[in-house]
This record gives structure tokens, sequence and C-alpha cells, in this order.
């Protein structure tokens, strides 16, 4: 678009030149040694890649959303433990109530084993809810946090266009099946082999997000965290 406009804008001036010319009656010869037209520059496009899944998986906010989900999981996890325990206790009371004929405290033993069964599955759908809205919530900001710090690596570096894939460097999980498999099964486009490894902005990005996160954690008058990494 822009060598369009500029060439359309050339045209514009070579047109006001030729008038002027004209008007004032001046013609110019033509050169005796005309200048060589100057050789215009190859366009070229620079491409940079991100490692999705590593830059996730190692940046600290993702850590700390891990621990969160530990901490948030340890009360579901103690209430259903109560209650399977509940359900054991019931199992030893009816087994024991198992000679002895139908009454209402076998009644009783039932209803309360289909309530401990129906709170259970109400604690499941519960956790279930909590853990996932959560999760929505947490992976969007992660997930901005990372298009947003590649935005701005990107304009700082004269970045045309960013690819991001996801991979593992671990050389072993790298060659299991279930990675080949989905290689072979995912969306076509995804980088295979790049032979310069500086395409691969990951790095940068993991080091922009953990130095700004760590920034915004130094209380007043504390010691600033070193240098964010920038340049290559």
């Amino acid at each position: 678009m822009k060598k369009t406009v500029m060439t359309a804008g050339g045209f514009v001036v070579l047109g006001l030149l030729c008038y002027v010319g004209a008007s004032n009656g001046q013609t110019q010869p033509p050169s005796a040694n005309p200048q060589p037209a100057a050789t215009q520059a190859a366009p070229r496009t620079r491409i940079a890649l991100i490692n999705l899944t590593f830059v996730i998986k190692n940046y600290e906010k993702y850590k700390h959303f891990q621990d969160e989900i530990k901490q948030l999981v340890g009360p579901f996890q103690k209430r259903e433990s109560d209650l399977r325990q509940a359900l054991e206790n019931l199992k030893v009371d009816a087994g024991k109530a198992a000679g002895q004929p139908q009454g209402p405290q076998k009644e009783e033993l039932e209803r309360r084993y289909k309530d401990i069964q129906r709170q259970q599955e109400d604690l499941k759908a519960d956790a279930t809810m909590t853990l996932n809205k959560r999760s929505d919530e947490a992976m969007r900001i992660i997930f901005t946090d990372v298009c947003d710090a590649a935005q701005r690596y990107a304009s700082s570096h004269d970045i045309e266009l960013v690819l991001h894939y996801n991979d593992t460097f671990d050389r072993t999980e790298y060659l299991s099946a279930q990675n080949i498999a989905r290689k072979l099964n995912s969306g076509a486009l995804m980088p295979l082999i790049f032979m310069e490894q500086r395409l691969d902005i990951s790095n940068d990005i993991l080091g922009q997000l953990n130095y700004a996160m760590r920034s915004a954690a130094v209380p007043g008058g504390g010691t600033q965290p070193a240098p964010a990494p920038g340049g290559r």
C-alpha cells in the first residue's frame, strides 16, 4: 500500500513539475549523460516464531496460577474425602444390619447413602464450574500477556509477522510417537525445521513477561530486578 501511495504521489509531483515548466515556456533538453535509475531494494518480510507452549509453561504468572488452582482444589478434595469415608462407614453399618429383618434402620441407611451420593455429585459439579471459570480467566489473561509482549517485541525489532507453534525442546519427547502423531494431525504451515534460530523469539518474550511480573511485585524502595532482556 505504501509503495502504491508513493508511486501515485510521484506521478502527481511529476505532473505538477511538467505543468509548471510548460506554463513558464521552459523546456529542459534531454541530458547527454542520463543517470541510471536507482535500484529498488528487494522487498522483504521479517518473520519471527514463538513456541507458545514453552512460553506459557515457563511464564511465572502461569506457575502462580498452578499454585492457585491447587489451593482451590484442596477444599473440594477434603470434602470429597469426607463424603467417601461417610459412604464407607454406611457400608459397614449396612453389613451389620444385613442379617436383620427389613426395618426403619435399613431404610435410614439407604436414605443416607443416596443423600451422600447426591452431595458427591453436587460437589463435583461445583468444583468443575469453579475451576473451569478460574482457569478460563487465567488463561485469557496469560494469553493476552503473551500477545501484548509479542506485539511490543515485534514493533521494537521491525518484525512484520509473528507465527506461533507448540512443541517440546526435550529430544526424547520431540521424537516420541505421541508428538509425531500430533504433528501429523496438526494444521498446516507449522514450523518443522528452521535454520535461522534467531527467528524464534520465545526466550525473549518469556524474559520480558517474567521481568514485567517481577517488576510489578517489587515494593517501593526495594531492589529493582535486572534489566529486561531485549536485543539480540
